[in-house]
């Protein structure tokens, strides 16, 4: 028996190909099946209207900072977004020495439109190494 059964959707495959409509199910956290007439399951959900694509990977963030205090790094996840790439445009929160902290947060400020005092509020700086900044991010349990 599947965990999940999700009826009729239009199924987008990540591929470029056509979407179809389709059910899809679940079991065990992974697809268990594609197609029609794919067996009972515990929790079924119509989909018929709805699309269905795999998660999307968004390459340039900002989150270094967020992922500290926005666990749900709101919008990605409500958008679809189910990884994401931090720290790849020339400037990261770590590693960090505490006499440039002011600047990296000013820096991420203009870059984000945020207001600094926000920042300076949400980054605890208990890391300087980038080893510890993932102690620190793992702590902060972000869903992506």
């Amino acid at each position: 028996m599947h965990d999940w059964l999700i009826k009729g959707a239009l199924l987008f495959d990540g591929k470029g190909s056509a979407p179809i409509e389709a059910d899809l199910a679940m079991a065990g956290g992974v697809i268990s099946g594609i197609g029609k007439d794919l067996g009972a399951a515990r929790q079924t959900m119509d989909a018929r209207g709805l699309f269905l694509a795999p998660g999307l990977i968004d390459l340039h963030t900002h989150y270094d900072a967020q992922a500290l205090w926005d666990p749900s790094l709101s919008p990605s996840c409500s958008l679809g977004v189910t990884t994401v790439v931090t720290g790849n445009c020339g400037f990261g929160i770590a590693p960090n020495r505490p006499k440039h902290r002011d600047l990296l947060l000013k820096n991420l400020s203009v870059v984000e439109g945020m207001d600094l005092e926000a920042l300076r509020a949400g980054v605890q700086w208990s890391f300087e190494s980038f080893e510890e900044y993932l102690v620190a991010l793992r702590k902060a349990k972000p869903w992506l």
